[in-house]
């Protein structure tokens, strides 16, 4: 694949232009390789940051477009352009995993801890189809570290050490990558260790519960000779005690294990790769270790845990070749996922539900794609996709559920009566078209037609409750499993200028959604009935009798409605003179019901991050502020909250001692500012495990971190 010299706003944690690095220019980024990396991208790169959070995904909060829904403090589950969740095609090294936690307390990204993580890549604007299947809401990229091979037969050592500690909750981390490798060989150990106690907010309040323990460990092993390479990597994660304050329960542990094989190379013109994982979690969660559980209207505390697990294989295997003056890619991927997910009572051992049984979601694609010059100035990627997605679910049961047991036997008898197979196939197409305007200036032209099929919990939700994939809305919902598949149609319209002292990477778009998969309000049946009753029994006083309509009676279900999506995007930045650089990014979508008038639920709000660096050789010094507009355009539909606007001021600096240890220290939220992010949830938590009440109120806005020092050191050899 010919190289390509694209302008990109790559400073995504706006800590200075590259403090890492000591060239004096703004970064003009070659890339060369999958079309994920050279249609239009924006890069992060830990180790190009100052500050490093313990949350994966909270390094796209920079990256124009992209924006986290927060539940808990290692719960990131990506947005870009109001989209998140399965609509985003989340990858790592190169192919999907899927969650344990049918809340999605474990999103994908949380599979990968920041120390193990050697870029994170947001691909702009319409995905190519060579980025994957269900790529309706963009496409973000995880790759993780590796050691790299050897010039010669000799064996050498390398490999990094790093600690951390953050004030806000005492949290401490620690990382270790140690490898050998020559030539033809490559072997590595990977470790990460992260402890912290609950967050100290803005004002001096603490959210509880909060805190977290994870580790993982990985081993490595590559060998290559002059056509192939392959790669094979064994990981295990393990998280306990993390709280989510925004879900009904909190993780009591998350134990998976990672099995993946690697391989490149080329056959006669084709240069070929391909991948293939094995993943397996088990999960377990309650409601009662780290929070008082909700109290009936007779007293009672309803004490629940559930167990849950997934597996998954994944594969993706492609070829390229040059063509008609272009390059063509081809190849085939899938991904294939079942689920278990049942709740307990450690009070009545006759009470189980089983919330998912049996899931099965299996997706197999088919793409081919082009990329080369029409002309002169001109250049063009297209391609089209197949994807075949079928999804199954097993018999479901529930005992020991009292004065509902009844209702509940009727939604039994009518989940297991149904025909639950579904099969459903979607066509996608993606078209980039670039036009070089001058030396410094190009105009992009983005056309797409993407589609998703339903996920497992918006089909097979049976029973009302709030197991949603991390919603958190504090809605009940059930599922339909003859929902029809979202199909997207995408247009977006951007600029890439730069020069040696600056860029601008402006973006506008506008998607068009038919068949959006929306909780709308039952207004009938059994589900209904069944929530009013509990609901009657939590709240006492005949409360939903008297009150049908409040949102706590209403159950939701996943239904077929239309939406769009519009808005814009740009990364920026300017260097004043050798040493002063200002850069940042701005974000804007909206999202709309366009069958009713409503908004669509927890969209991000206008939202920009601009920094202002004075950098030397071996030190840099950054001040930085995020604001955030105000959302007043929320969804009635899922009782959603308005969230007034803030701005916060950060402070960073880096310092290189020597050429092998970095030391970066700073203060977040440096005035101790109370905030609300629209997108992390609502507080469920009305006391801690020992029954004294908490600083925040049920159904408050989860307020942002409040000040916070942070210190991390790098070492390197």
């Amino acid at each position: 694949m010919r190289n390509k010299i694209i302008t990109l706003s790559v400073l995504c944690a706006v800590t200075g232009i590259s403090n890492a690095v000591e060239t004096e220019s703004l970064p003009i980024v070659q890339v060369e390789g999958q079309a994920e990396s050279d249609f239009d991208v924006h890069r992060v790169t830990p180790e190009a940051q100052v500050y490093v959070p313990a949350d994966t995904a909270t390094l796209l909060e920079k990256a124009p477009g992209a924006n986290v829904n927060k539940n808990g403090a290692l719960t990131g589950i990506v947005q870009y352009r109001g989209m998140f969740g399965t609509r985003v095609n989340v990858q790592i090294d190169g192919l999907n995993i899927a969650p344990a936690g049918p809340n999605w307390m474990d999103p994908p990204l949380s599979n990968i801890p920041t120390q193990f993580l050697d870029s994170l890549t947001v691909v702009r604007g319409v995905s190519p189809v060579s980025a994957g299947s269900e790529t309706i809401g963009g496409t973000v990229a995880a790759k993780s570290k590796r050691i790299r091979f050897g010039d010669s037969d000799a064996f050498e050592f390398s490999g990094e050490m790093l600690g951390g500690y953050e004030s806000a909750n005492g949290a401490w981390s620690a990382g270790a990558l140690l490898g050998a490798a020559n030539q033809h060989q490559r072997m590595q150990f990977q470790g990460s260790w992260d402890d912290a106690d609950n967050l100290r907010v803005g004002e001096g309040d603490e959210l509880i519960p909060s805190g977290y323990r994870r580790k993982s460990w990985a081993l490595g092993y590559g060998v290559r000779n002059e056509v192939h390479t392959v790669d094979v990597t064994y990981q295990h994660n393990r998280v306990d005690d993390s709280g989510t304050p925004a879900l009904p329960m909190d993780v009591i542990f998350l134990d998976g294990d990672l099995y993946s094989l690697e391989y490149t190379g080329s056959l006669g013109a084709f240069e070929l790769e391909g991948r293939l994982h094995y993943q397996s979690t088990d999960h377990r969660m309650d409601n009662f270790s780290w929070r008082a559980p909700t109290r009936m209207a007779n007293g009672m505390r309803m004490r629940r845990f559930a167990i849950t697990d997934s597996n998954d294989w994944a594969w993706d295997l492609r070829a390229s070749t040059e063509l008609a003056g272009g390059l063509f890619s081809f190849g085939t991927d899938g991904w294939l996922a079942g689920h278990n997910a049942d709740i307990f009572s450690p009070d009545n051992a006759g009470f189980q539900v089983e919330n998912y049984n049996d899931i099965e979601r299996d997706r197999l694609g088919l793409f081919g794609e082009w990329e080369g010059e029409l002309g002169k100035g001109w250049n063009l990627l297209a391609g089209l996709r197949y994807t075949h997605v079928h999804s199954d679910a097993g018999e479901v049961s529930a005992q020991g559920l009292g004065m509902t047991q009844p209702l509940v036997d009727s939604l039994v008898a009518g989940f297991n009566s149904a025909d639950r197979s579904r099969n459903d196939d979607m066509i996608d197409l993606a078209v980039k078209l670039g036009h070089v305007l001058s030396a410094t200036t190009t105009v992009e032209l983005g056309l797409g037609i993407k589609h998703r099929a339903p996920s497992y919990q918006e089909r097979y939700l049976w029973l009302p409750l709030e197991s949603t994939a991390g919603l958190a809305d504090r809605r009940t919902y059930i599922g339909d499993p003859d929902l029809n598949p979202e199909t997207a149609y995408n247009i977006d319209l951007g600029l890439n200028w730069g020069n040696d002292d600056a860029y601008f990477t402006p973006r506008v778009f506008y998607k068009r959604v038919d068949d959006y998969i929306q909780g709308t309000p039952l207004t009938e049946g059994t589900a209904l009935s069944y929530r009013r009753q509990v609901g009657n029994m939590i709240k006492g006083n005949n409360f939903c009798t008297d009150n049908p309509d409040a949102a706590f009676c209403v159950p939701l279900q996943f239904t077929n409605v239309d939406a769009e999506f519009y808005g814009f995007d740009a990364g920026f930045g300017m260097r004043f003179d050798p040493h002063w650089f200002v850069d940042g990014s701005i974000s804007y979508v909206r999202g709309k019901r366009r069958d009713i008038s409503d908004n669509l639920y927890r969209i991000a709000p206008l939202n920009a991050t601009l920094a202002l660096t004075y950098r030397r050789t071996n030190w840099s010094l950054t001040t930085e502020g995020v604001f955030y507009a105000a959302q007043d355009d929320v969804s009635e539909t899922n009782a959603e909250q308005a969230t007034p606007g803030y701005g916060i001021v950060n402070l960073l600096g880096s310092y290189r001692v020597g050429k092998d240890l970095t030391v970066n220290a700073g203060v977040n939220n440096l005035f101790d500012r109370l905030y609300y992010d629209h997108l992390a949830g609502y507080n469920r938590v009305s006391a801690d495990e020992h029954g004294e009440p908490v600083d925040l109120a049920v159904g408050e806005r989860i307020p942002g971190a409040g000040r916070s020092l942070f210190v991390r050191a790098t070492l390197k050899f």
